[in-house]
């Protein structure tokens, strides 16, 4: 009863956030004006938001659940730094924008792939503890990629440090419906695994027992997690913190509900607070806008470090 509580709270907020990002300040919506604005310019930005939020709390939950690593992230795994990195190739390039999800794609894979075979040769054995350290180094290494991209294209410096500060004042509905279906198979992926995530909580030797190719589902579930975190970061940019933060609030505060409930309140949650960064980045400072990556850090960062205050033990 009480997961249902939360569920209808939750959903409710979501509801009240997207409806404060549509109409805002919106005008008499039977103008013709006011209906361009709404239709071409905030729906779209508000869908996406709210599947970027979705996509990348959802993310954020699959890499700490797997890697059992409350730091555990997208930003702290390098995959961030390497879907953009691949983002300004594809700028550098010249290349159409259907290229640029596919860039990020191939470049956060790799990222992953460095980020694992580097930490199963510090670790020697299988890769938990050093997991976070080798991606750290390994997106600052891409990080110093991408400066060097920005200082031998200087024609094209704007285009590519956009995608250091992620937001949706550009959002697009092709780029709404590229996310969409991404993260759409993304997560029916995951929640057909959700049974033998279940049992990889329990601990890796428990799991073997049960017959359980750990390995082989924590390398899968990371591969799709990486490939969402990619899309979203190839079309809005990075947006740090929302996939760190959410899902330990999420754990903290309801410990009782089991990890497919806690994947719908994160996403739920997640979604909710990247509209609400979005449309408070765009009231704030009216006329001029603050990117989402920015209002998420003002706020994440001392919940984070709150977090870290209350709960030491649960940072390895």
């Amino acid at each position: 009863m009480k997961y249902s509580k939360a569920l209808i709270i939750c959903f409710l907020i979501l509801i009240t956030s997207m409806l404060l990002s549509l109409l805002w300040n919106i005008g008499d919506i039977h103008e013709v004006l006011t209906q361009s604005i709404l239709f071409q310019v905030r729906i779209p930005r508000t869908v996406q938001a709210l599947l970027a939020g979705i996509g990348l709390t959802l993310a954020g939950h699959m890499f700490q659940t797997l890697l059992n690593n409350p730091l555990a992230d997208s930003f702290t795994l390098g995959l961030a730094s390497g879907a953009t990195f691949g983002s300004g190739v594809a700028v550098v390039l010249g290349l159409s924008f259907i290229w640029l999800p596919v860039f990020s794609v191939l470049f956060s894979i790799i990222t992953l792939i460095i980020v694992i075979a580097l930490t199963t040769a510090m670790s020697r054995g299988y890769p938990i503890r050093t997991l976070i350290l080798s991606g750290i180094m390994i997106g600052a290494l891409f990080n110093a990629f991408l400066y060097v991209l920005i200082i031998f294209n200087q024609e094209k410096m704007n285009n590519i440090v956009n995608y250091m500060f992620g937001g949706f004042s550009s959002a697009e509905y092709n780029e709404v419906i590229y996310i969409g279906i991404i993260l759409f198979i993304g997560i029916i992926i995951l929640f057909s695994l959700l049974s033998k995530i279940k049992i990889l909580q329990l601990g890796q030797l428990k799991g073997q027992s049960l017959g359980l190719n750990v390995q082989l589902l924590t390398y899968g579930v990371l591969f799709i997690a990486s490939i969402i975190t990619a899309v979203i970061v190839a079309y809005v940019g990075i947006i740090g913190f929302i996939g760190m933060v959410i899902p330990q609030l999420v754990r903290r505060q309801n410990q009782q509900f089991n990890i497919g409930q806690q994947m719908v309140l994160n996403m739920l949650i997640g979604g909710t607070v990247m509209v609400l960064s979005d449309w408070l980045g765009s009231v704030l400072l009216s006329p001029f806008e603050i990117p989402a990556s920015i209002i998420l850090a003002m706020l994440g960062i001392p919940v984070l470090f709150y977090i870290m205050i209350t709960q030491p033990r649960a940072i390895e």
